[in-house]
């Protein structure tokens, strides 16, 4: 039998086979948009449609899903709006995730570079301490298919994390859930999340053709569980295709791995996942 899997590991061989064998579509030297003035914000915005959604070892819906994110950045400061829709059909299941918006996410992230910094600043930082960056934020989570007197309707996470521009690019987040009780008790998390990660970008051809591969994983403090333990790991690929200067078409794949079962008290199983990213910068 012909699964749903093997068919999409299918069509993502043929379009990594067609990326690495391709110019950028419709490529040209100075781009079809007015030239950005030097005081405008980059802009991105992305459209990613995978076949269902996990965080952080948790399935939130094996049914396929709709993501959309904007992002606005200057000097270092990003703000971003993050949506999840579900395509869930089978209405006489529905259990307030048919066919509607699951999540609205909305983040503040502070980011910066000491390379960056030293140039500004005029101060002479050690070589070694050059390619790292430091980023804090906050996130604020809402579940608009639930009634807004639900205790689980929102909740609030801050985070801190450092990333180092090397080879494999080692990266440490640090998120935590300010929201009320432990354990689901009263709403919210209430519990820290721990997020190691490697990385590594291969450029395929000059016109900005990509491949990058990925891993991550996790240990959980009683963040949305009663345990703290080892959580997921995360091996995940993707390549990014240039079109048209702004866009970029981006198919990926991912495996999440439960490394303790305890640690979500068994509600969470092994997953493969994947889809594509179909994205806009200015």
């Amino acid at each position: 039998m012909f699964s749903g899997k093997r068919f999409f590991v299918l069509i993502l061989t043929i379009l990594v086979i067609w990326a690495v064998t391709a110019e950028a579509l419709m490529d040209t030297e100075e781009g079809w948009l007015p030239q950005k003035p030097e005081w405008m914000p980059d802009i991105s915005h992305s459209h990613s449609f995978l076949t269902k959604y996990i965080w952080r070892g948790w399935n939130l819906g094996d049914d396929p899903v709709w993501q959309m994110d904007t992002s606005v950045s200057k000097w270092g400061l990003t703000f971003d709006i993050w949506t999840n829709y579900t395509f869930d059909s089978d209405k006489s299941d529905d259990n307030g995730l048919y066919q509607e918006f699951t999540e609205v996410d909305y983040t503040v992230d502070y980011t910066i570079n000491m390379e960056q910094l030293s140039g500004v600043s005029g101060m002479d930082f050690p070589e070694v301490i050059l390619p790292l960056s430091v980023s804090g934020g906050y996130v604020y989570y809402t579940f608009p298919n639930l009634d807004r007197d639900d205790k689980f309707f929102d909740t609030h996470e801050v985070y801190l994390g450092a990333s180092y521009d090397c080879f494999l690019q080692p990266s440490f987040i640090w998120y935590w859930d300010v929201g009320v009780g432990k354990g689901n008790t009263d709403g919210g998390g209430d519990g820290s999340y721990f997020q190691f990660g490697l990385g590594h970008t291969f450029e395929l051809a000059e016109n900005g053709l990509s491949a990058t591969i990925g891993w991550t994983t996790g240990i959980i403090d009683e963040q949305w569980t009663d345990e703290t333990g080892w959580a997921d790991m995360v091996f995940s690929g993707e390549v990014a295709i240039p079109i048209f200067n702004y866009f970029t078409i981006t198919p990926s794949i991912a495996y999440s791995l439960i490394l303790d079962r305890d640690t979500y008290n068994d509600d969470a199983e092994n997953e493969f996942y994947g889809g594509i990213t179909i994205g806009f910068d200015y």
